[in-house]
């Protein structure tokens, strides 16, 4: 299996459904990331993201619970983290303002992850 190096790379992970959420942290960790988190609610994704570094990343689930992501991710674009959506949702139905951030599947591919999210120049 090709896998990526996520060396000490923080990624922050907010995914409610626990199973995924457990399976995206074992797939960083076994790339040697460190997990931010998980969060399982926005209310928690925010407090990772101001208590504690900056995370150098973030992969959010679209719909935590019956709220939308998205205050969680304007904060973390407004502090040059890099994210990605993983989700089931369509391109579509996500608002104009977040086109530019890559959209997964889940379950995710790693390889895939860590392109988008470390890109190398």
């Amino acid at each position: 299996m090709n896998k990526p190096d996520l060396a000490g790379r923080r990624i922050l992970v907010v995914e409610d459904e626990i199973l995924l959420s457990l399976d995206i942290c074992a797939e960083i960790e076994c790339c040697g990331g460190v997990v931010v988190g998980p969060a399982a609610t926005l209310a928690d994704g925010h407090a990772l993201l101001q208590t504690g570094p900056k995370p150098d990343g973030g992969i959010l689930n679209i719909r935590i619970g019956r709220q939308l992501v998205y205050p969680l991710a304007d904060d973390l674009i407004a502090a040059d983290v890099p994210i990605i959506f993983a989700s089931s949702e369509s391109k579509v139905s996500i608002p104009d303002e977040y086109e530019d951030i890559p959209l997964v599947t889940k379950p995710i591919d790693m390889v895939v992850i860590a392109r988008y999210l470390f890109p190398t120049p």
